[in-house]
């Protein structure tokens, strides 16, 4: 067969077919189909040595390295003609991203699978690369589907990120995770080369990996997205814990979905002896009886950022205190028993996201009615009720921290009906523009809408119209960085409808288009991750311009004919701190002056209430 393995770590960039003839390709995938439809679910008899993954091995005393799970994927691609293995993009270091596409019949691109109709699921694992029981549960289904031991699935495509966090899954010790159960030999680290926590860079795309992650799901556009990890802390007897973002946070026709399929995965996965719930994170941590909260987040998280593309996100946490073989055995029983729901009903999920798509292009139309956009969700004060077989707890005094210490009694299992606060509303509103102008000379910005796979034109001559802009002052600074960033904390927001003339070159970012979402986290500075939060733009902060005092002096003595600016001063200087500081004294008669520079403070994006008439042509990102 011709070779697509290019480089060292057994990928090419660009996958070619494996089959040296069309002919052959079709025959390969007949025989794979006519081996699905004969092989029971259940198949009889042990794994052969040879196929069985380096945990199998080892009594699940170890997971397998990047090399050795490459390999395997090798020889998993050669024995199937139902999977693929090719890469999605390069970590930090430079190497390659595994992707597994499986399909039973041959739509290994985005095209053809976009152009076959089924539903496309993503399931991703070590994104905290010392989390690697999806990895290991991947691996052992990919082998179990090209040996004819289960069932492919055979209405839906599959796409499998085994090494999300390629360079730290290489970063091996077992001292990198105290509070998870194995593999004993050890697990990689949480965050990249470069101390990039992946599940913290889904809106910023700060790192290649996420950038490479998010060009995936641009080009394959997948309808339900499940991301691998292991929890700890608290203790109790669920192996496997699970969290989705719900309506009105996510879009009801998947809400429904969701609510529709996932209970009876979950089901089954119990059935199997695994028993499962809601992810535990408590309101109290010295007091479990005050019940769990795990609301909405910011989109830096996956589970938050799949919402704003129309795409329900399942994080699943396995419990890290349960031992490694029984971890990967549950994950891997909930990854098949979810793709069996959507086996089952392929259209339902294809049919909701094709909804969710089409309400959020409605919304933004030019002639649609007016309608707000969320710019910060929060958790609604109302609970839930949930039974929680929790171990029996107590609390004694800390000798770290000197307060008090909660303890668990693993095994002797205390079932408390606790309160649980998930459910989203929205906690600051914005009127729905029509779209954005974002003035040219913002690299920064112009990347992101690229990475984003947004839809994105070019101002091909100036244009005059009225717009909305965007003034902030008094950044408060965070007083530590943040995955390498210092994050503005706090911004005094003011907006005003401004005639003003956009040069060519800007971008117009159109509002009727499925992921506008995003642009609105993007661009909106009260968002949880914006441009502006992550300070990306912090030089609008800046004053570039000065003018001197004794001409200052003489300005100021003109202005103080006019009754207005008098009492304007004599109003100011009723503030004490003000009166008391020579900067901002200078800084108040300095804006009153015509020299002042309006730029300081005025965010690069216009928002756009009523689409003018502008001539666009099309944009490519430098």
């Amino acid at each position: 067969m011709p070779e697509r393995f290019a480089n060292a770590a057994g990928f090419a960039t660009v996958a070619v077919m494996r089959h040296s003839s069309p002919s052959r390709r079709l025959a390969g995938l007949a025989a794979a189909a006519l081996l699905a439809v004969s092989t029971s679910a259940a198949a009889a008899g042990p794994v052969p040595e040879e196929w069985q993954t380096l945990a199998e091995r080892t009594d699940f005393q170890a997971t397998s390295s990047y090399d050795e799970t490459v390999a395997l994927l090798r020889r998993l691609d050669a024995a199937s003609p139902a999977i693929q293995v090719e890469s999605f993009g390069l970590s930090a270091t430079g190497r390659p991203l595994p992707l597994v596409v499986v399909s039973n019949d041959g739509a290994f691109t985005p095209a053809a699978a976009a152009a076959s109709g089924k539903p496309i699921v993503l399931i991703e694992s070590c994104i905290h690369a010392g989390e690697v029981d999806g990895k290991d549960a991947t691996l052992m289904m990919l082998r179990d589907w090209a040996l004819g031991r289960h069932d492919l699935p055979q209405r839906t495509i599959v796409l499998f990120a085994p090494i999300y966090n390629a360079d730290g899954h290489e970063r091996v010790s077992p001292l990198n995770r105290p509070n998870q159960d194995g593999p004993a030999a050890g697990m990689g680290f949480r965050t990249t080369a470069a101390g990039i926590d992946l599940n913290r860079d889904h809106l910023r795309l700060a790192s290649p990996e996420a950038r490479a992650m998010i060009g995936l799901f641009d080009a394959w556009r997948p309808h339900l997205h499940v991301d691998n990890h292991v929890t700890d802390g608290v203790d109790h007897a669920w192996v496997l814990t699970w969290a989705v973002a719900q309506a009105p946070q996510l879009d009801p026709n998947l809400d429904a979905w969701v609510r529709a399929h996932l209970p009876p995965a979950l089901a089954t996965v119990a059935k199997a002896g695994h028993p499962n719930g809601p992810y535990v994170e408590l309101v109290d941590r010295l007091d479990p009886a005050k019940g769990h909260e795990f609301g909405p987040g910011p989109p830096r998280f996956a589970t938050d950022y799949y919402p704003l593309r129309n795409r329900p996100s399942i994080l699943i946490e396995m419990h890290s205190y349960k031992p490694y073989r029984q971890r990967v055995e549950a994950n891997r029983e909930f990854l098949m028993a979810l793709l069996a729901e959507v086996d089952g009903d392929p259209s339902s999920l294809v049919d909701a996201a094709a909804a969710a798509d089409r309400a959020a292009v409605a919304a933004g139309r030019p002639g649609a009615e007016p309608s707000p956009v969320v710019v910060r969700w929060r958790t609604s004060a109302a609970p839930s009720s949930l039974r929680w077989p929790a171990y029996e707890w107590f609390t004694e005094p800390s000798v770290v921290t000197g307060g008090d210490l909660l303890r668990f009694r693993p095994g002797q299992v205390r079932e408390v009906e606790v309160p649980r606060f998930q459910t989203p509303e929205a906690e600051l509103t914005l009127a729905r523009p029509r779209g954005y102008l974002v003035l040219p000379g913002w690299p920064q910005i112009e990347g992101l809408l690229a990475g984003h796979g947004l839809r994105v034109e070019r101002l091909a001559r100036p244009l005059d119209a009225d717009v909305e802009t965007i003034r902030v002052a008094d950044p408060v600074f965070a007083r530590a960085s943040f995955q390498g960033a210092v994050m503005v904390e706090q911004v005094a927001v003011s907006r005003a409808v401004e005639h003003r003339t956009i040069p060519a070159g800007a971008l117009w970012v159109p509002a009727d288009q499925p992921d506008f979402a995003v642009a609105v986290q993007l661009l909106e500075p009260e968002a949880p991750d914006s441009v502006l939060r992550w300070g990306l733009v912090n030089t609008v902060f800046e004053r570039k311009n000065y003018i001197d005092t004794h001409l200052l002096e003489d300005l100021a003595r003109a202005l103080l004919k006019d009754p207005r600016v008098e009492a304007a001063w004599a109003k100011a200087l009723e503030d004490e701190e003000l009166a008391s500081d020579r900067s901002a004294r200078y800084l108040w008669w300095y804006r009153r002056t015509p020299y002042w520079d309006e730029q300081v403070g005025l965010l690069p994006v216009f928002r756009v209430m009523t689409v003018p008439e502008m001539a666009v042509e099309a944009w490519q990102p430098q």
